[in-house]
């Protein structure tokens, strides 16, 4: 899979959830950083990564699919 795909793929998620997937694994942030920048509680910087990167499995395995 090509940078461009998962880039592609990134822009189908939730801003709130491609937020803090890009800023968690891009930027190396972590959960107690993004929750004071994004000014969230943990726990919703928790969910919505779990979400987010579950979402992104989702788009990548259809893109793959397709192929």
């Amino acid at each position: 899979m090509d940078p461009s795909q998962v880039a592609e793929a990134l822009n189908r998620l939730a801003p709130d959830h491609r937020t803090v997937v890009v800023r968690a694994y891009y930027l190396g942030q972590s959960i107690a950083e993004l929750a004071e920048a994004l000014n969230v509680p943990r726990d919703t910087v928790r969910s919505r990564l779990h979400y987010g990167l579950h979402a992104l499995r989702i788009v990548l395995q259809e893109e793959s699919t397709r192929e």
